[in-house]
């Protein structure tokens, strides 16, 4: 029962997170694609927050190592409100991107 429960969880979070990225990166439209990386960059947060309070107390490089992801998709937010040229948008993208996708991995797999 458990790991059914488990499976639905990764489902969820990885469908969410694998149509955010695609939307993040393929949308034309400046106010979508600002409103789809705002949703990342807290959806970031939130993976690296649980990541992080489910991993045991004596683990503590893994539970930095989580916190490491939401700091990433902190700092992805911060880069893209104070910059306002193309190439600080883009880093911040990729700073938002290697945060969900390390999130995630970090979460359900290692």
């Amino acid at each position: 029962m458990a790991l059914g429960l488990l499976l639905i969880a990764f489902v969820g979070v990885s469908v969410i997170s694998i149509i955010g990225l695609a939307l993040l990166y393929l949308l034309k439209k400046e106010r979508a694609k600002a409103g789809v990386f705002y949703f990342l960059s807290i959806w970031g947060m939130a993976v690296a927050v649980i990541s992080a309070m489910s991993t045991p107390s004596n683990r503590m490089s893994q539970q930095l190592i989580a916190w490491g992801f939401g700091i990433l998709s902190a700092a992805g937010l911060m880069v893209h409100l104070k910059g306002s040229s193309a190439s600080s948008r883009m880093t911040a993208y990729v700073l938002v991107t290697v945060s969900v996708i390390g999130g995630v991995l970090k979460m359900f797999i290692f």
